[in-house]
């Protein structure tokens, strides 16, 4: 499990990797100041097919979560925390 606040310091995200029988995917929560939490599920499955051939796996999956979180404000950077 890890966490990550955002550039703006306005959502606190804790990231789980959770794997299951349907494949592994991201268990996100995401906490912001008086907003109720929010919960997101990312499968690893849902990455672009065409994608999966130009990169190594880790930097693949690591890509889609940020990619996935970027509405929230989030970087690539964030989650390197």
């Amino acid at each position: 499990m890890r966490t990550a606040i955002n550039k703006l310091g306005d959502t606190f995200a804790t990231i789980e990797t959770v794997h299951s029988g349907a494949g592994p995917f991201f268990n996100i929560r995401l906490e912001r100041e008086g907003v109720p939490y929010m919960r997101l599920q990312v499968a690893h499955s849902d990455i672009e097919p065409r994608t999966r051939r130009h990169e190594n796996q880790d930097d693949l999956i690591e890509n889609h979560l940020a990619q996935s979180l970027a509405r929230f404000g989030f970087t690539k950077e964030d989650l390197k925390q």
